[in-house]
């Protein structure tokens, strides 16, 4: 096979889209994309074969690790070894770069290419989804809007929790989805949790107690979405799961295997991850 693989540009997007929308039978992600683009603009690869693109994956790299997502294939392409050469030319490029571990998250289609290529479980990625009526805005008592100065802080919040300093994440998200982040403190004023409220999707969302968690799921609850809202929650965060079932909102896909490459232990505390920001990028 004639296939080649380059470096996605802001050119290449629409194309990129269209074999996501192929791969994965899913709605329109050209905003994502170009978000993640922004966040790693060396890390996204299109796959081409005969001169037609036809797969796709990326990363970001946040350090002590990078996180891989969009690795799909056009489904014309399939099953003729294309996903195998952009995962091996993703995970080649990360141990040049010296990045000591990559993970991602794993479809039941894709969990037998992750482990030959040297992936093991760490836990599951459980989707859940909200279709509930809107709520009065009322904040609970210790909630209020994050502050693009607040960034740093929140860094040094989340960076135990997620593994690495994800600040370029907090603030695309806060200039993408003004209005929509909220935190909340504890009793001598530190940060305790915080969540973001994307136009569909619940994330990135930690807190470091199940109180803290539900004082910011109620406020992003009073939020307006664009249709039914989702979140990728750990199953290792069993607080997450029982705050999410009172709440109302169903588990729809129980399918991902939260997988690890390279390091002796996860990155991060999975127990106070309630919602990623996306598979993509963790």
């Amino acid at each position: 096979m004639d296939l080649s693989i380059r470096q996605l540009t802001e050119a290449d997007v629409d194309r990129a889209d269209a074999i996501l929308i192929s791969a994965f039978s899913s709605e329109s992600r050209t905003t994502d994309l170009r978000r993640y683009l922004d966040l790693q603009p060396d890390g996204w690869f299109l796959a081409s074969a005969h001169g037609e693109p036809v797969g796709l994956v990326g990363s970001v790299d946040y350090g002590p690790f990078a996180y891989i997502g969009l690795m799909g294939v056009h489904q014309k392409a399939q099953h003729q070894g294309i996903g195998t050469a952009l995962m091996q030319h993703l995970l080649d490029r990360l141990d040049r770069r010296g990045t000591p571990t990559a993970l991602l998250d794993a479809s039941e289609a894709g969990h037998p290419l992750y482990l030959r290529l040297g992936f093991v479980d760490c836990d599951r990625s459980l989707v859940y989804q909200f279709t509930g009526e809107d709520k009065a805005p009322i904040l609970p008592p210790g909630v209020r809007r994050l502050q693009p100065e607040e960034l740093e802080a929140l860094g040094a919040f989340d960076v135990p929790i997620f593994g690495a300093n994800r600040a370029k994440v907090f603030r695309s998200l806060l200039t993408a989805f003004p209005g929509r982040a909220f935190v909340r403190e504890d009793e001598a004023g530190r940060i305790s949790g915080y969540i973001f409220a994307q136009g569909r999707r619940l994330g990135p969302w930690a807190a470091s107690r199940p109180q803290d968690a539900e004082a910011l799921l109620q406020t992003a609850l009073t939020l307006p979405f664009d249709g039914a809202l989702s979140l990728v929650v750990p199953e290792s965060n069993r607080p997450a799961i029982a705050l999410l079932e009172r709440a109302g909102l169903q588990l729809v896909n129980a399918s991902h295997r939260h997988m690890r490459r390279g390091g002796e232990r996860h990155p991060g505390r999975r127990e106070a991850i309630y919602a990623q920001t996306s598979f993509a990028i963790g």
